[in-house]
């Protein structure tokens, strides 16, 4: 484990990859899958979608792939599902000692918020996994 000090609350993060409960893999698996492979952000439409839509667009079923991609990712947007975010609550082992084992999408999008109240920031998230050699947890 390794813990994350914000300004209101001590959170303790799975580490390692493999001590991850196996439904908790699964999950943080699915959603750094959805993250590669559609992105978190309107800068992924131009990214990723538009740029893969250039390159198929003498293939009608790429072209029709690429564009349901998109419009899964714009869903997600509208819906505040960041796949990104969900992967990193996925990794959230406790909050101020209260464990976290509900991995609904629901609950997790309460972890992000809860933690963000608490003065999580993107900036501070990824300073904590850099400096603990974990950068690579978020992707």
């Amino acid at each position: 484990m390794t813990e994350l000090i914000l300004k209101k609350a001590k959170v303790l993060l799975y580490a390692d990859i493999d001590q991850l409960p196996a439904e908790r893999f699964s999950k943080v698996n699915k959603f750094w899958m959805l993250h590669d492979e559609l992105g978190s952000s309107f800068e992924d439409v131009d990214k990723i979608h538009i740029t893969r839509l250039l390159i198929a667009l003498e293939d009608k079923e790429k072209s029709k792939k690429v564009i349901d991609n998109m419009r899964v990712l714009i869903h997600n947007i509208i819906n505040e599902v960041n796949p990104e975010s969900m992967a990193f609550a996925c990794l959230v082992h406790s909050i101020d000692g209260k464990e976290i084992n509900d991995l609904s999408d629901e609950n997790l999008k309460r972890v992000i918020k809860e933690l963000s109240d608490k003065g999580l920031t993107v900036g501070l998230l990824k300073k904590k996994l850099e400096t603990s050699g974990k950068v690579s947890m978020m992707r």
